[in-house]
């Protein structure tokens, strides 16, 4: 039966991307992995490696982008939290099932799956559903030059800073 295996990242919403990266790297001693921007959603962003565990901050400029109105209704916190499946065509299914209602827009992209679950089902925050296909982007250096992959791949995303880790 296909599982949840781990926590992948937690990304947070927030209104100064300057100032979170700040406090992460040079306050909290995170590392800056990489810088992204999302076209078609209008929003940037950024992760940041702590030991094993990621965080990952985005912000929106435009009036029009759900991060923009996430943050003016929330303020800076949690928007969501990516969760690493074995078998996530298996996991949607099984979800299905069950009644919850899951986005599967991004579920076309074959090296790249992933799907979201609403706040409902998320007791509060979206869960971001992952199951790429050569292994999760996780805080090794093969880790995020996944994720950059991701970001050069896909039209509707654009890398900003690649891969930032030290090999």
């Amino acid at each position: 039966m296909a599982k949840i295996t781990s926590i992948n990242h937690i990304a947070f919403a927030v209104k100064n991307l300057q100032d979170s990266l700040h406090n992460a790297t040079e306050i909290l001693g995170g590392e800056l992995m990489m810088k992204f921007e999302s076209l078609e959603d209008k929003y940037e962003g950024a992760c940041v490696k702590f030991g094993t565990s990621i965080m990952s901050f985005i912000t929106s400029h435009d009036p029009d982008s759900f991060i923009y109105k996430y943050v003016e209704k929330h303020g800076n916190g949690i928007q969501h939290i990516g969760l690493e499946i074995d078998n996530i065509e298996q996991y949607v299914e099984n979800l299905e099932k069950k009644g919850v209602k899951v986005d599967t827009s991004e579920m076309s992209d074959k090296k790249f799956p992933e799907a979201l679950v609403g706040p409902k089902t998320g007791n509060g925050v979206v869960l971001q559903l992952t199951g790429w296909k050569e292994g999760p982007f996780d805080t090794s250096y093969d880790g995020c030059e996944r994720l950059c992959e991701k970001y050069t791949q896909n039209p509707k995303l654009k890398l900003v800073a690649g891969n930032q880790l030290k090999k």
